[in-house]
């Protein structure tokens, strides 16, 4: 859980329009409008529904809150703070983040990376942690191509092709035995048929 005095109000990661995960924190008494929090969950909501198309990402401040929103299709990141304690550019970069981890691990992960927030506001040490956040996107990046590759290239190598082409070996295996079986039936039915029997072994 985050201290009560942390500004983060609220974060939440969308799969379409359900949540993935989310992270709740209600602000000290009397902080932002009236101090009230229950209206986040829906005001993130609405910036989802409401983000421009073709946008990677929307910053802004309004009312107290500062507001972020990070598109990574099919995922949609949501942050809500109190400003200027933590503003949408600190946001933005917890967002980035939180994105390069997988999605099952968000859950998790979310509560520890919130405690780094607010960065310092140095020009220095912001440029570094936009520089590590870079490199984690970088990171991740590299990692799902690579995991697209190893998907298209093994049902080709693995199952399909391999699987089909052992079946058909085998199903043409048992018709040349079949057939072999049928063949030598039908000339023992015939020497039968010549010898009248078994007479023939006899002579």
């Amino acid at each position: 859980m985050l201290p009560a005095s942390h500004p983060l109000l609220y974060c939440c990661v969308f799969r379409d329009s359900a949540v993935v995960a989310e992270l709740a924190h209600a602000p000290p008494d009397g902080a932002g409008e009236g101090g009230a929090a229950e209206d986040v969950p829906a005001l993130a909501a609405a910036l989802v529904a409401g983000a421009p198309a073709h946008h990677r990402h929307v910053t802004r401040t309004a009312g107290g809150r500062a507001h972020a929103l990070l598109l990574a299709p099919p995922l949609a990141l949501v942050a809500i703070s109190l400003a200027p304690q933590l503003p949408a550019s600190h946001l933005l970069l917890f967002l980035r983040r939180l994105r390069c981890l997988p999605e099952i691990r968000m859950r998790d992960e979310m509560p520890r990376l919130a405690l780094r927030l607010p960065f310092s506001d140095e020009e220095e040490a912001l440029a570094r942690e936009a520089g590590e956040v870079a490199a984690a996107e970088a990171e991740a990046e590299e990692a799902e191509r690579r995991e697209g590759e190893l998907a298209r290239r093994t049902p080709k190598r693995g199952h399909g092709a391999r699987g089909v082409a052992g079946w058909t070996w085998r199903r043409q295996l048992w018709l040349i035995v079949l057939a072999d079986l049928v063949l030598l039936c039908v000339l023992f039915a015939a020497w039968l048929a010549v010898c009248r029997g078994f007479s023939c072994i006899g002579r």
